[in-house]
Formats: structure tokens, sequence, C-alpha cells
């Protein structure tokens, strides 16, 4: 993980190799009957791609892939399909008990169009704390009950937790439905603005805004509030289903006319330490918006993905894998130095005292490129002028 002070992000990020950043996937793997029933040839070849996939110069492995249209038998024992699916192709090309699932049960139920939706994670990267059902599944509002993962890079503390929602919102474009639309905005809304202020937040899916920015469950996801969503493919919010956006579009990837799949992302996660969004990686994967309004990511005239060796195959792969495109970003973890948080996990805490105490009455540190980091105020000595800065950092909440 990587570790900078937040005036420097902008600068530091973009557009720089971003070692350690955290690549969140979003995708509606099962939509029109397509999708992910074993076995299902070419879903790895997209997966790892998305992985060899350079954004702002960075290319790295999927930590966090949101799902949506799973196999509604999924949570079932013995009966389970897609979840597990995906684990195994994924597990196979980075080796095994890399990836895991959450096997948190979702109360949805239904086939295609109607399953659930879920999480894979690296196991590597990411530490899952904890699995909640919003709301529930019902014919008055949310078809598929959204889901709330509270995740934690691996190697640091809690400051450094972040939340994703998983959503896929009902479809079609009558008035009921877009009520319908907004009931699960609002629900999401009132879990999400209890989280306070400081929540690191994604909200990823599925969300079917058939009227673009004028859809009521969009502005009711961006109001004001804690819980406020931005779009970080446009802060203004004009975008719409038209041809100067094409490159955001999501759905259909062999006729890409709508812009359906998503991740906003909470003010937390642009000015806020913790877990930031790296600015110019969000990105429709396969859409650059090289083709013409309307048509397929497999084309003559698309350029999409020029970093990759294999990129007509994964292009073409993209429209038989799923009608949806994912969307993919990183994001890493932001931090001030924290003098006395000696293992790094943004807490000083008892381990640090660990630390200090085996260095303590060190007469000579290391020098550069090795310091000692328990020499406190860089004496080359870890004495008890060290232990007076580290006893007043012990046991900080937030660093520093």
């Amino acid at each position: 993980m990587i570790r900078l002070g937040l005036p420097l992000l902008l600068a530091s990020l973009a557009g720089a190799d971003a070692p350690g950043a955290i690549r969140v996937v979003t995708y509606n793997v099962q939509s029109s009957g397509l999708g992910i029933v074993p076995p299902n040839p070419g879903f790895d070849t997209v997966m790892q791609a998305i992985g060899n996939h350079h954004l702002a110069g960075n290319a790295q492995p999927i930590d966090v892939l949101s799902l949506q249209e799973l196999d509604g038998t999924q949570f079932t024992p013995g009966n389970s399909a897609t979840l597990p699916y995906i684990v195994s192709q994924l597990n196979a090309i980075y080796g095994p008990n890399v990836y895991a699932a959450d096997t948190t049960k979702n109360p949805t139920t239904g086939g295609t169009g109607g399953g659930p939706n879920g999480l894979v994670y690296n196991t590597a990267t990411i530490q899952m704390i904890q699995a909640k059902v919003v709301g529930t599944a019902s014919g008055s509002g949310a078809p598929r009950a959204p889901m709330r993962y509270q995740l934690r890079p691996v190697g640091y503390g809690p400051q450094a937790d972040f939340y994703i929602y998983v959503s896929h919102y009902k479809a079609s474009s009558d008035a009921t439905s877009k009520n319908r639309r907004n009931v699960e905005s609002t629900t999401i809304r009132a879990d999400a603005d209890a989280l306070g202020p400081n929540a690191h937040i994604i909200y990823s899916g599925d969300f079917n805004f058939t009227s673009g920015r004028s859809e009521t469950a969009y502005q009711t996801l961006i109001a004001a509030g804690n819980g406020k969503a931005n779009d970080p493919a446009n802060p203004t919010n004009t975008w719409t289903n038209s041809t100067g956006f094409r490159s955001l579009m999501t759905h259909a990837s062999n006729a890409t006319d709508i812009r359906f799949d998503f991740q906003f992302v909470t003010n937390a996660m642009l000015n806020q330490y913790g877990v930031q969004l790296v600015p110019n990686t969000y990105t429709v994967f396969g859409n650059n918006g090289s083709t013409s309004f309307g048509s397929s990511v497999y084309s003559q005239f698309s350029s999409a993905l020029p970093d990759l060796a294999n990129r007509l195959q994964v292009l073409q792969l993209l429209t038989t894998v799923s009608d949806h495109l994912p969307v993919v970003a990183d994001y890493a973890v932001v931090f001030a130095p924290c003098p006395g948080d000696l293992n790094g996990d943004h807490v000083v805490d008892d381990a640090d005292f660990t630390i200090f105490a085996a260095a303590y009455d060190t007469l000579t540190c290391p020098a550069s490129p090795a310091p000692c980091p328990a020499d406190l105020n860089s004496d080359t000595m870890v004495d008890d002028a060290d232990f007076v800065l580290f006893a007043q950092a012990y046991d900080a909440l937030v660093c520093p």
C-alpha cells in the first residue's frame, strides 16, 4: 500500500505508477441469459485482462469484484454455482486461495435477471470486516436486496476501512420501475448517511437509470448529506445517454447505448485521509468511446485496450461473457506520516511499543536508506527522547 500526504494526492497519483492500489470492479455477469453459468469460456481471460490493463500507469489484479445477477442458488449449500466458479477462475490465474467470496446469505431469489448481488475479494490485499443486507427485496422497492460490505486493506487498521454497496436496481423505463429505483436509492442513502460524514463509501452496481441524470433515484444518491454520491466520470453530472458520452456506456456490450453501471464515491473518498479514488482511473473496460454510439465494442474501429496484446480477443469476449461491460477504478490508501506507527497500520498501540522496546537503547541506527523507524527524532539513537515522542503518539485513534 502507498502512503502519501493528502495535498500530494493529485500530483503524485494521477498519471503515475501506483503500486499497492486497490482495483475495484463492478460487473453484471448474467444479464439477458448470457452470463457466468459454468463452464463459461473466456470469463477468466476477461478477468485477467482487467488486471493487466493500465489505469493511469498502473496495472494489477482485481482486489474487489462487485457482482450482480448471480445464480439464484448460489448460497444453497451443495448447489452453488456462480460465486465458487468465479473464485475458482481467479484462483486458477493467481494461485490457490488468493480469492474468496463473501457467503452472507442474500435474501434475493430467482434466476436470470433476478439473481442476487455478491462480492469476491483478494484475500492478500483485502480483509472482509462485515457484510450486511440493506433493506429487503420486494415487489414495491428493490427487486434484489442491496448489500453493504465493510472492507479493510490488509496491513492497515480500522482508519483505512471503506464500504462498498452492491446493487442491482429495478429495470425498465415505466413510472413504477423508476419509483422502485428511488425507493432503493432512498434506503441506501439512509443507511449510508447513518455511517457519518467521514465514511469512505463506494456505491457500485447496475443502477438501470433509464432517464440519465434526471432520474429521481440518481438525484437521491447525489443529494447533499453524509453519504452524498459523487460521479467520478463527470463531476458536473451532465452525462446523458447520447453519442457525446459514448465512452461511459456500459450496456449493451454489442450495442453500447446506455449507461447503467456505476461506481460513485462519497466526499471522503475524494478529500479525506484513508482510501482515495486515484484520479483518471474510472473507466468502462473495453469502451473508450472510439466506436460509434450504439455499436459493438468488438469493432474494427475500436482502439480500446491498446496496452493488451490480446485486445481483440478480449473485446470479442466482452460481447459474449455478459451484455454489460465492467466498470473499473483504482483506489489508494493515503495517510499523512504518523510518528510512532512503527508497523504501518496507522494506529500507535502495543504492537508498535513491542517494536520500540526491541529497538530501545540502540546506540547507532542504520544510516539511510535503511533508517531506524524507532528513532523518532532522527538523532541515530533510540533513547528517552524518542520515548517521549512515542508516548505522545501512543493510543492515538487517528494519526497524526
